[in-house]
């Protein structure tokens, strides 16, 4: 291989940059995964970090280094982490980056863009804040070895608007764990649904938001205004909504069973780079109803995905499509891998990266 960061074709070591290590959804949760198996594999670690906070006990093989912030704003804060965290690696082993790093990465890891996010929400006039972050985007993309978008929205974002070379792009979609998300979560489905008071007659559909405007509760609203009376919005959110339609679970850690229960998962996000969502609803056997925009489009097929586009009207059309695939009884996808083959665990995803970055050393 030619390079000191590779020992007989081993992988001594691995710099993982990312600003906030914690439990959570996306890219938290991402990067957690990446420490939790890599580090298994006795492939010892530096996680570079501004905000440390680890379920348990660390594994051994982890050092974590926690780069200080220098002002009380948390937005300048972010923007420092990015620009500085590079000089804390271990400069014998290769870096994969999860932020948009200054300085040269093995891997760039892209869950989405800024300019791909301010193109679908219509946003016109840029702050300071906009033009840092495509400023650090763009060095972080062009200075990176090669790219790991998480869908092909990602990867032609990545193009498009950064004008990098697609030979340094490669598409590797975003892990799921399978021993979460299975269909032994079904076992809990008619328990959950009469918690929540779910008719027998009633369609439930699940709706899981941390950004009720970015994820498009307006249009599903909308629409379900001017589709069958059966059908029941229950959103797994913080953020609670006054509608007659709607059921409130507040924040839920029970997702596979909330996924069980449904009759399907919907998303009308204006910007949604990969959405874990459809995967994980349709490894519990629950079918998912997406925008044509949400890139989990691309790697689940009917009829466990019902697409629309981003409109009252395509959605009110897809919600009656799904209600004639209901027929008498619940639409249950029994055979989810064979709809969505290109998802993979997380073993397998880290498995990719590891040649990745043997590829690229």
């Amino acid at each position: 291989m030619g390079s000191d960061k590779l020992n007989n074709d081993r992988i001594t070591g691995i710099n993982i940059i990312y600003h906030t290590i914690k439990p959570g959804g996306g890219m938290e949760r991402y990067a957690l995964d990446l420490i939790e198996n890599l580090s298994a594999r006795n492939i010892p670690l530096r996680v570079i970090a501004r905000k440390i906070n680890w379920p348990g006990i660390a594994p051994s093989n982890v050092e974590f280094v926690k780069v200080p912030d220098f002002t009380p704003f948390s937005r300048v804060n972010k923007h420092l982490f990015d620009v500085t965290a590079s000089k804390y690696i271990n400069s014998a082993w290769p870096t994969i980056g999860l932020t948009r790093v200054a300085g040269s990465t093995d891997i760039a890891v892209v869950g989405g863009t800024h300019k791909g996010y301010l193109n679908a929400i219509k946003k016109k006039h840029h702050g300071i804040f906009d033009y840092l972050t495509i400023k650090r985007e763009t060095s972080f993309y062009k200075n990176a070895k090669c790219i790991v978008a998480h869908s092909r929205q990602v990867g032609q974002e990545v193009i498009d608007h950064y004008q990098i070379d697609k030979d340094k792009l490669h598409i590797i979609y975003p892990p799921v764990s399978f021993s979460s998300f299975s269909l032994a979560a079904r076992k809990e489905r008619e328990q959950i649904r009469k918690e929540l008071g779910v008719q027998d007659d009633q369609i439930l559909l699940l709706f899981p938001s941390n950004n009720h405007d970015r994820k498009g509760l307006d249009l599903i609203l909308t629409a379900l205004e001017r589709s069958d009376k059966r059908f029941v919005l229950a959103i797994a959110s913080r953020k609670a909504v006054t509608h007659p339609r709607v059921i409130n679970l507040g924040f839920r850690n029970n997702m596979p069973a909330l996924y069980a229960a449904a009759d399907a998962a919907i998303l009308a996000s204006k910007y949604e780079p990969f959405g874990l969502v459809g995967p994980e609803a349709v490894l519990c056997g629950t079918p998912v109803i997406l925008a044509n925009t949400v890139g989990a489009t691309e790697v689940i097929a009917e009829p466990a995905c019902t697409r629309f586009q981003l409109t009252p009207e395509s959605l009110t059309d897809a919600l009656e499509k799904f209600l004639k695939m209901q027929k008498s009884e619940p639409l249950i996808i029994t055979k989810p891998d064979l709809l969505m083959p290109q998802i993979t665990d997380v073993d397998q995803h880290c498995t990719e990266l590891l040649e990745l970055l043997k590829k690229t050393n």
